[in-house]
C-alpha cells in the first residue's frame, strides 16, 4: 500500500494542483468521518449479545446515512474525550465544512491569480495536516473498540492485502 508522504509541499506551478490538494483534504475528512464511524459501531457492537456480522453489518448501516456532525456527536455520548481532542474533533468538522460548503466561495477570487492559488493550497495543506493528526490520534480509540471482536492492526492488514490482491486479480 502506498502511503502520503508525512510533509505536503506544493510546487504551486501546476494549475491542477488545488483541485488536488482540495481533493486530498476532503479525502482525510472521509477517512476521518469512517474512523468515528468505526469507533460508534464497536462501541455499539459491545451492546449486542452474541454479536454476528449482520448485526455488524446494520449497525454501519444506520450511521453511514448520518452526517459527520451527527457521527461526532454519537462517538461523543458513548466515549469520553478529553478536552483537547473534542476541540480538535470540533475544528475537523468545521474544517469539512468549510471544505464542502464554503471553501471555493470564499476563493471565488482567488482561483484567479498565482498568488490567490497559493493562499487556496496553504490553507488546504493546513487542513490536510489537521485532519490527519486527528485521525491518528483516533485510531488507537477505534481499535480498542474492537477488540473485543478479535479486530487487531495485524487482522486489519492481512485483509488489506486480501482485498488488494482481490481488486489486482479482477483486474487483471
Amino acid at each position: 500500500m502506498t502511503q502520503e508522504p508525512e510533509t505536503l509541499v506544493p510546487d504551486y506551478d501546476d494549475p491542477k494542483e488545488v483541485w488536488a490538494y482540495f481533493g486530498l483534504a476532503f479525502y482525510r475528512a472521509n477517512v476521518l468521518e469512517r474512523g468515528l464511524v468505526n469507533l460508534a459501531v464497536g462501541l455499539l457492537s459491545k451492546n449486542v449479545e452474541g454479536v454476528t456480522g449482520d448485526d455488524v453489518h446494520s449497525l454501519y448501516e444506520t450511521h453511514d446515512s448520518k452526517t459527520f456532525g451527527q457521527v461526532i456527536a454519537i462517538a461523543k455520548r458513548m466515549f469520553v474525550f478529553d478536552d483537547q481532542t473534542a476541540n480538535e474533533l470540533q475544528r475537523a468538522l468545521d474544517d469539512r465544512n468549510h471544505l464542502a460548503h464554503r471553501f471555493f466561495e470564499s476563493h471565488d477570487l482567488d482561483l484567479l491569480t498565482k498568488s490567490g492559488k497559493k493562499k487556496m493550497l496553504d490553507e488546504l495543506v493546513e487542513i490536510v495536516v489537521r485532519l490527519k493528526a486527528i485521525d491518528r490520534k483516533m485510531d488507537p480509540i477505534w481499535m480498542a473498540a474492537w477488540s473485543h471482536l478479535g479486530v487487531t492492526p495485524e487482522w486489519i492488514e492481512k485483509q488489506a492485502k486480501l482485498y488488494v490482491r482481490s481488486a489486482t486479480d479482477t483486474s487483471s
